[in-house]
């Protein structure tokens, strides 16, 4: 993202947010411009306005956390992630099928985050961690998450990635991905990654808007991925049906 159209105070607001909802227990003012790399007194400004509209709140002992105005303000997708929750029993039913433990994920700002999954019912597989955060442009999860941006997204979120990937590094090998998905309906991570794992996601789409919304990955060993195209037609399958839920 062009640094040059952000506003800075408001970037660091938002920093100061995302960093206490990861932090249990708060943190003090000290511990916020510290740690965020903000001023005192900015910091101290921020923390007032944001307990003025009750999205932070002041503890006992002077450590700030997150308040309920971020639940009103956040409702909708509040809501929509309760609705994920009925995906449940079709990553099940998928994971059942397939051999493949499988995985539901959502898109928060630049990062993607698994928050369903389903374990394989093989003795020995490869699984996920509900919660695991990697950069939205990764595999293809990446590519079903950004399946419906344009052009010009897609450029600046590969440009702001910090972290040395492989999509960072071959920025052809996202939209490959996503034109991979137009095509057959589903990405297949094709190459070595640093996971050493094999995973093929296809997207969830709003049934109102058209979006993509989420993803639905199967993941396993490179040696356990044959019959792709019977694959791919269980996972297409799967997320249109947690489409209609969405």
């Amino acid at each position: 993202m062009n640094n040059n159209h952000l506003i800075p105070a408001l970037d660091k607001a938002l920093s100061l947010l995302e960093h206490l909802g990861r932090n249990a227990g708060g943190a003090s003012q000290a511990e916020l411009s510290s740690t965020l790399d903000i001023s005192q007194s900015t910091c101290y400004r921020i923390l007032q306005t944001l307990q003025l509209h009750d999205f932070v709140r002041k503890q006992s002992g002077g450590r700030f956390d997150i308040s309920g105005g971020l639940l009103s303000a956040s409702m909708r997708l509040v809501d929509r992630a309760k609705r994920f929750e009925r995906a449940q029993p079709t990553l099940e039913a998928l994971s059942a099928k397939t051999g493949f433990s499988s995985k539901l994920s959502i898109r928060q700002g630049f990062e993607q985050i698994s928050i369903l999954r389903a374990e394989s019912p093989q003795d020995v597989a490869v699984s996920g961690k509900v919660g695991a955060r990697f950069p939205v442009i990764e595999g293809s999860v990446g590519a079903a998450l950004l399946f419906s941006e344009d052009d010009a997204t897609i450029e600046e979120l590969i440009a702001s990635c910090k972290e040395p990937i492989d999509e960072k590094k071959d920025q052809d090998l996202l939209p490959s991905r996503i034109a991979e998905i137009k095509r057959k309906g589903v990405a297949l991570n094709a190459k070595e990654n640093r996971w050493n794992v094999e995973a093929m996601s296809a997207p969830v789409f709003d049934p109102v808007s058209g979006q993509s919304v989420a993803a639905i990955t199967l993941i396993g060993f490179k040696s356990e991925f044959k019959e792709l195209e019977t694959l791919a037609s269980s996972l297409v399958s799967a997320a249109k049906s947690v489409s209609t839920l969405v």
